[in-house]
């Protein structure tokens, strides 16, 4: 538990201080969008950073956790297509929010905003013609793509720390403790992130205690497959394919607001419970070892 404290502790301080940075010292934050979405993408490979930082101090191999591997499974395409499934019943109970309706909305698809005044009317309809059922296809083939490549590739810099190091320092723990604790600090990690501007732009005080309800529900399904594959790269996959997907929530629904809209709101929280009911189902009765009920080792021996 020390190595896991420890670890905690260093990388959200190190990191916090490189947002402290990127803030104050280069003016990014929900003012500076392609700024913040650079600045974002090096922050995923803090925790990894950190990780090996820790493992050369204490002399540990890069894998010397075993996890660091492609042990396909049927488990695996599970994760890979799971996020997609997540991210359409999303839109459905979306829909069930008040103040909020399903609609196919591409017009969301550019910054409207941003194009002159007498050619706004003229890019609405035409980018309406652009049928639903296509625009579904598109988002779902390049983000599974995306999902085991490039995004995978980022995801990497997080899950390396998360699902990798704390794993392992976190062995002697059961389940349940061990996924409460790597989603909270997985959670509060955001915290300067959420602050400029990231995920909940209009509600970003809110939206750090959101993010960190997020990050525990969807680090016990990360944990749950990695548990199950013995491999972390699972939990990057997902990663990427929850970042590459679930902004096609935004095209099919209309009103709301970012408490209840997308995976990041109520809509995502209600659908990420289900999933892991039906993971905890699925492992109570029908798997053959019980991930949900062992030490995070006892799984990772078996």
């Amino acid at each position: 538990m020390k190595k896991a404290i420890r670890f905690s502790i260093t990388v959200c301080l190190f990191s916090w201080a490189m947002a402290a940075i990127a803030h104050w010292g280069f003016g990014m934050g929900a003012d500076t969008p392609a700024g913040l979405m650079v600045f974002s993408t090096a922050y995923m490979f803090f925790p990894l950073a950190t990780a090996l930082v820790l493992q050369k101090i204490d002399k540990e191999k890069f894998n010397h956790t075993g996890l660091v591997n492609f042990k396909f499974s049927g488990a695996w395409l599970v994760a890979w297509v799971l996020p997609v499934v997540m991210v359409f019943v999303c839109i459905l109970v979306n829909g069930l929010m008040p103040g909020v309706e399903l609609k196919y909305n591409a017009e969301q698809l550019i910054n409207i905003g941003q194009i002159p005044e007498d050619q706004q009317e003229l890019v609405r309809e035409q980018m309406m013609k652009f049928p639903a059922w296509l625009m579904a296809v598109i988002t779902v083939f390049s983000g599974l793509i995306a999902g085991v490549s490039v995004n995978a590739f980022c995801a990497f810099g997080e899950e390396y720390g998360w699902r990798n190091y704390l794993v392992n320092a976190l062995r002697e723990k059961k389940f349940w403790s061990a996924a409460l604790f790597i989603g909270f600090v997985w959670g509060i990690w955001h915290l300067p992130l959420i602050l400029m501007g990231h995920n909940y732009p209009n509600e970003p005080y809110w939206g750090v205690l959101l993010m960190v309800v997020f990050c525990v529900l969807a680090g016990v399904l990360e944990l749950y497959f990695v548990l199950k594959t013995k491999s972390m790269i699972v939990a990057a996959v997902m990663h990427g394919t929850i970042n590459a997907v679930a902004g096609m929530t935004i095209y099919f629904t209309l009103g709301g607001n970012e408490f209840v809209n997308g995976m990041t709101g109520l809509s995502g929280f209600i659908v990420l419970a289900l999933a892991i009911v039906c993971c905890w189902v699925y492992d109570r009765f029908i798997a053959k070892e019980r991930i949900f009920a062992q030490t995070l080792g006892a799984s990772l021996e078996r």
